[in-house]
């Protein structure tokens, strides 16, 4: 009777592992064959609901990453598996310590634990896990199939990579110039200077075959030295390599691409391999062969390009903004040819700095000014000037003077580029600027006369269009200095802060002026206006303090 019994509970066990099997929809998911991967959809990223995160980008031999899998958008998932997987995606690399009650680990290519999946079918929105690097690992990425339906197709995802700081990365042992115009494409400052002298800002690339180059980078740096790859020698769109000192001063390879001046997109290394590098003295020196495509728009396909070189510091493990503007090919040059590329730093265009200026004075300045005497002293400046009251005639003058100031400003970097520059968002809101300003003096030859029925329609339209005007001349002047503003701590732009807020404070003084004059019953304008000269003498002066501060600082951009 024992004996049927032990039976009885073995085919209830057996069974009862299957259906709980079925159900939990692990064995759905065949991680030795990787069909699960393979037969996902390979979804554009700006569609996929899922993400995964890591809890550091760099690893050592049996370090302990935290990985998490969750949704960006929709309702969650039911099942999915997860990989820690090599260069190659052959075979599963590392383990996973189980830490979430919704996650078991499963055996794949003979190893326990080096996969995880869902334990049941209910919806998650995240999941947790931690991944134990293995003794010897080249770079890994994780990568994983995540089911919103139990019955649906899956939707594959991957990690960012993580770059091994030892095995796959050796210690450079040398790095020289005399190759430079023989085997390799060289770049450099000080001119003809050599990679083992620590002021050389030095790169080179030398192709090893068909599609793969080997680039080397060398400077003394604080924090990282980059090189980047462009259609223009304006950043934007932009392919970069950086070799960056990481939080145990090691130096690790960064792979990125650039939307704007400031906006830095960390990419997988890719096709990147033979990493090695070195920092020795402040020194930091890296070398590797990548396949990467240079992924950059341009117009044409002729291989050609400007590149940049720069370094600069390295802030909480991210490439920090570089101080000092990056050395620039003169021309478009074809890195696959061994041979000398003559370049230089240069400064922001003559043409572009007198835009600038002009630009600063005309909005900052008459216009700030001209919008003073229209917008308090009108019914107060009523002497007759040549038939209008005196507020209308400098009100108009000044504002005469800025609309053609800015016109000639507007023009001076068309003129520069011979054609549309392109880079959003500085020039569109630009040109709206200038089509709202053109606005103000045509439709003031429409204007009503004073006690006219329509001419409340006139005051509203003039004066809100007068405030959308300066709020978007200073939101484009604030893009315009970042674009000239190479400095670390962009205290340009924290001066042209200040100068709007002098703007604030000289309007609030002038209305609690007001409300305290008509508060007191003094109804002598020759009294208020007294007052009120001093103060727009006042921010005149911190005015000009301002705006000449900003020209000094665009005329040495």
């Amino acid at each position: 009777m024992a004996k049927w019994t032990c039976l009885v509970h073995l085919v209830f066990a057996v069974l009862f592992r299957t259906v709980w099997g079925d159900l939990n929809g692990a064995n759905l998911l065949d991680c030795n064959s990787m069909n699960s991967f393979d037969e996902s959809l390979d979804l554009p990223h700006s569609q996929i609901p899922y993400n995964i995160s890591v809890s550091q980008r760099t690893f050592n031999p049996h370090d302990e990453i935290t990985v998490t899998l969750q949704v960006t958008s929709g309702t969650g998932f039911n099942k999915f598996l997860l990989q820690a997987q090599g260069p190659d995606g052959a075979a599963p690399v590392g383990t996973f310590q189980i830490t979430d009650r919704n996650t078991q680990g499963l055996t794949c290519r003979n190893i326990e634990n080096s996969s995880v999946s869902h334990r049941d079918s209910s919806n998650k929105q995240s999941i947790q896990t931690v991944w134990i690097a293995p003794p010897e690992s080249g770079n890994v990425q994780f990568r994983a199939t995540v089911f919103q339906d139990l019955d649906g197709p899956g939707v594959s995802i991957k990690s960012q990579t993580l770059q091994t700081l030892t095995g796959s990365t050796k210690t450079l042992q040398s790095m020289n110039s005399s190759d430079c115009g023989k085997t390799k494409f060289c770049f450099r400052a000080p001119e003809n200077c050599d990679p083992t002298d620590a002021n050389c800002l030095f790169m080179s690339s030398e192709l090893v075959d068909v599609q793969s180059f080997r680039f080397e980078m060398s400077s003394l740096s604080e924090g990282y030295v980059a090189i980047g790859f462009s259609s223009d020698t304006s950043m934007g769109n932009d392919d970069v390599y950086s070799c960056l000192l990481n939080g145990t001063e090691q130096v690790v390879v960064q792979y990125a691409s650039t939307t704007d001046r400031k906006s830095l997109t960390v990419k997988a290394l890719g096709e990147v391999k033979n990493i090695e590098t070195s920092f020795d003295n402040g020194v930091i020196k890296c070398s590797f062969i990548t396949s990467n495509p240079i992924s950059i728009e341009q117009n044409d396909s002729d291989g050609l390009y400007y590149v940049f070189l720069t370094l600069g510091p390295v802030r909480d493990g991210s490439v920090g903004k570089h101080p000092n503007t990056p050395l620039i090919t003169s021309q478009k040059v074809n890195i696959s040819e061994p041979t000398e590329a003559e370049g230089s730093f240069p400064s922001t265009p003559i043409l572009i700095k007198v835009h600038g200026s002009m630009m600063l004075i005309a909005w900052m300045t008459s216009g700030s000014i001209g919008m003073v005497f229209a917008h308090y002293w009108k019914g107060v400046m009523v002497k007759q000037v040549l038939g209008k009251e005196l507020w209308f005639q400098v009100h108009r003058s000044l504002m005469t003077f800025t609309v053609i100031f800015a016109l000639i400003a507007f023009i001076l970097p068309f003129v520069h580029v011979q054609g549309w520059s392109g880079n959003w968002p500085h020039p569109i809101i630009g040109c709206i600027v200038m089509v709202l300003a053109f606005l103000q003096p045509v439709i003031a030859l429409f204007r009503p006369p004073p006690h006219h029925k329509r001419r409340v329609f006139f005051n509203w339209f003039h004066g809100l269009n007068g405030f959308v005007l300066r709020i978007l001349s200073v939101a484009v002047i604030f893009l315009g200095l970042q674009s000239v503003d190479a400095s670390a701590n962009g205290w340009m732009e924290k001066v042209m802060g200040g100068l709007f807020g002098w703007e604030i404070l000289r309007d609030v003084l002038f209305y609690a002026h007001v409300y305290f004059w008509r508060k007191n019953g003094d109804e002598n304008p020759k009294r208020k206006i007294k007052n009120e000269k001093m103060l727009v003498l006042v921010y005149l002066c911190g005015n000009l303090i301002f705006v000449i501060t900003l020209i000094v600082g665009i005329g040495q951009s």
